[in-house]
């Protein structure tokens, strides 16, 4: 192995380095990173080693990530390949030791950073492996990944395994690509909680079902009674749709935007007979225009979730999620029932769960509407954080009741 270069990094990241972070974003310092270099040794200001970094040159913004802060890191690389089947084998029997894993058919078996594997998740949908690149750093240990996978789960042949390239600009976007077979399509059925899904692999950037909403389908369950009418709002495939139903939901309203997702949950409908589909209605619409028909039918709902991209979209524009709750939660609550409940997420790492829920008090006390706090919600289960990563907690919500 070639000597690894030292370089000096930002005194903000010898700072977060030391609290704990995994990341090195584009700066001053990491810009002149030897773009060739696999690995890259952090230096801090008195140019003492500090840290073996993974070098992506390729990324935006995150330019390198922490795999050890073990000295010396001229033998932590050269055994890496040894500590990235080590930490597979570790991420892996956490999982399939958890109980509540066995209800679902999805569900991570590596979630980057938390699993001390930056940058690089690993999805079980039921009998394929979908391995997610957010560090093109990755690419060149696909065989590796799959090989240590194919140890622990020798059933699974090469054709079971499909890698995506991800991240936050559309260079990094790419659609799963089969290990053998690059064109090739599949699509197939997996079980969540007693449902049925269909999942497409290499036909769109996302296959039909968000894993990581798996564990907060299971927080939720206590608050559906049967009986009541849920609204699904940005509901995609329709999975909080059918779960709603399953758990005795009377009437469950699903909107979303796309023709595209809203027959994919019907066909998810169709795959569940013992779901009454004529209690379901679904809506084609912006979510502004589908609650202004709702509360123009009078119609009443006494749970209702509102999972928007961080950038949602009408039709016409673009807004990002948080700035347009405030409308959007005046317009829920005139079809919310008293006592019922809103669910809000918001999907993104750039606002903590502790701004996202100020502004939404903030919003409902300069509307004058009156909630409680019932539940904050995170990822969990197969999907663990970092306390000095915020990054890693993404994903957000709150259960509020109506008084």
């Amino acid at each position: 192995m070639n000597k690894i270069p030292e370089c000096l990094i930002h005194p903000i990241s010898i700072k977060l380095i030391r609290a704990g972070h995994p990341w090195i974003t584009a700066d001053n310092f990491s810009n002149r990173f030897p773009r060739q270099s696999e690995f890259i040794i952090a230096t801090d200001e008195r140019k003492r080693p500090m840290a073996l970094l993974l070098h992506d040159p390729h990324h935006k913004n995150v330019k390198a990530r922490v795999w050890s802060t073990k000295y010396p890191f001229d033998r932590e690389a050269q055994h890496f390949t040894a500590s990235i089947q080590a930490r597979l084998d570790l991420a892996i029997e956490k999982r399939t030791q958890e109980p509540a894993l066995k209800e679902r058919d999805n569900y991570y078996l590596a979630f980057g950073e938390a699993d001390h594997l930056p940058g690089l998740f690993i999805i079980k949908l039921k009998d394929r492996i979908l391995i997610q690149f957010f560090s093109s750093f990755w690419t060149r240990y696909k065989s590796i990944i799959q090989t240590t996978i194919q140890e622990i789960f020798p059933e699974l042949k090469d054709d079971a395994f499909w890698f995506q390239l991800r991240g936050e600009t559309r260079e990094l976007q790419k659609l799963p690509t089969n290990a053998v077979e690059a064109q090739r399509r599949d699509e197939f059925h997996l079980q969540e909680f007693g449902l049925q899904y269909l999942v497409r692999l290499g036909s769109s950037y996302d296959h039909g079902l968000y894993t990581d909403m798996s564990s907060i389908r299971f927080q939720l369950k206590k608050f559906i009674t049967p009986g009541m009418a849920v609204l699904n709002l940005f509901s995609y495939t329709g999975a909080f749709s059918l779960w709603a139903m399953n758990l005795g939901a009377k009437q469950v309203t699903s909107v979303d935007l796309s023709p595209k997702y809203i027959e994919w949950l019907q066909q998810n409908l169709a795959l569940n007979p013992q779901i009454d589909s004529t209690q379901h209605e679904a809506l084609t619409m912006s979510v502004e225009e589908a609650l202004d028909k709702l509360k123009t039918e009078e119609k009443k709902f006494d749970f209702i979730i509102c999972d928007p991209p961080s950038s949602s979209s009408d039709g016409d524009k673009r807004v990002s999620a948080l700035k347009a709750y405030k409308d959007l939660i005046l317009k829920m609550d005139k079809v919310l029932n008293i006592k019922g409940h809103l669910v809000l997420f918001l999907n993104t790492h750039q606002i903590s769960n502790q701004k996202f829920e100020k502004m939404i008090q903030d919003s409902l006390s300069e509307l004058q509407l009156n909630y409680k706090l019932g539940m904050r919600l995170s990822l969990g289960q197969d999907c663990p954080t970092l306390k000095a990563f915020p990054e890693g907690s993404y994903l957000k919500g709150i259960v509020l009741e109506k008084l």
